[in-house]
């Protein structure tokens, strides 16, 4: 699933502009020092290979959804939804380091082209950047909460390493690790916007949430096209979590829904990483169904959340990017 300027919206002129605003910044900030070329044209490599931009997109429509947005706002809503983007982009990097994936979005990774000492400070320098895109913001809040938001994202790493190949991972545990893992990032993207307009704590505590939800739906997903896509489709290398024992709801649903018997055979075939067994416990138990309904609750709860924004083309539009995250192919 791909989300281009024409699926935000074809009448709406201002939406474009942000996020070509956002697509300038973007790549101004990595370029513009010329002592930090070598590491810059890194970032802007991996900048310019893409993605769904979706963290900057949920900022911009909530922002333009919001009673207290005027266009003298741009400024600061395009630098702050920039700032999400660099963030997210870093953590792929490291993520990509961790995991040694070859492939992200389709291309490959700098660790794979570059080697991990190098990706590693390609990731570092990304992180500099983002909060030097903040300053435009005039926000000590706002630098706030993106800090501890990148503290949530570390802990979400250690969670997920403290129970890598953990069998009798529970329903919470899982849930609070892709809540530190994805959905502490979507929550800033919603509810960040709330301080440059000086939206009211409730309006920001339900962002928060409309987040959190989405968070969830998105990771889920994600878990699922792991045993359900291919390599082409997804961007990355299929049955990746199953290597790197990494326990998903997909497989904590199987193990949940299985026979003592057909449990240890698909045990030993986790053990084994053999993917095309794993894959037909799961069809057997309706496991990825049944994920898909799990992140569909998310979604649910998610879109009930919305009702904090006023009426128009931008919460129209946002309502169906959070619908598109549930059916998506990548």
């Amino acid at each position: 699933m791909s989300f281009n300027n024409s699926q935000i919206s074809s009448d709406s002129q201002t939406l474009k502009d942000l996020l070509q605003t956002v697509e300038s910044k973007l790549s101004h900030t990595i370029t513009d020092l010329a002592i930090e070329k070598q590491v810059s044209d890194l970032c802007q490599t991996v900048i310019s290979a893409g993605g769904k931009r979706i963290r900057p997109r949920i900022a911009l429509l909530c922002a333009t959804s919001l009673p207290n947005y005027t266009p003298e706002f741009d400024d600061k809503i395009t630098s702050v939804a920039a700032a999400l983007e660099l963030l997210h982009t870093a953590t792929l990097i490291h993520d990509d380091v961790i995991d040694e994936s070859p492939l992200r979005r389709g291309h490959e990774t700098l660790n794979a082209t570059e080697g991990n000492h190098i990706a590693v400070l390609a990731g570092d320098y990304m992180f500099t950047r983002c909060f030097i895109t903040l300053q435009s913001a005039l926000s000590v809040q706002i630098i706030t909460e993106f800090s501890k938001t990148l503290g949530t994202l570390v802990a979400g790493e250690l969670f997920q390493l403290e129970h890598e190949g953990d069998l009798s991972i529970t329903y919470e545990q899982y849930e609070n690790i892709i809540y530190a893992k994805t959905g502490a990032l979507f929550e800033l993207a919603a509810s960040s916007i709330c301080i440059v307009l000086d939206e009211p704590q409730s309006t920001y505590d339900i962002l928060k949430e409309y987040g959190r939800q989405i968070g969830i739906a998105f990771q889920v997903i994600d878990d699922v096209l792991d045993y359900r896509s291919d390599n082409a489709t997804l961007g990355k290398v299929v049955g990746e979590d199953l290597k790197d024992r990494r326990i998903t709801l997909p497989l904590i649903i199987t193990l949940e829904k299985l026979s003592s018997t057909d449990k240890d055979s698909f045990i030993k075939a986790i053990e084994e990483v053999d993917l095309n067994t794993v894959i037909s416990y799961m069809q057997k138990t309706d496991a990825l169904k049944l994920s898909y309904d799990y992140a569909k609750k998310a979604i649910d709860k998610a879109l009930s959340c919305l009702a904090v924004l006023k009426d128009g083309e931008a919460k129209s539009v946002l309502e169906a990017l959070t619908l598109k995250i549930i059916n998506r192919d990548s």
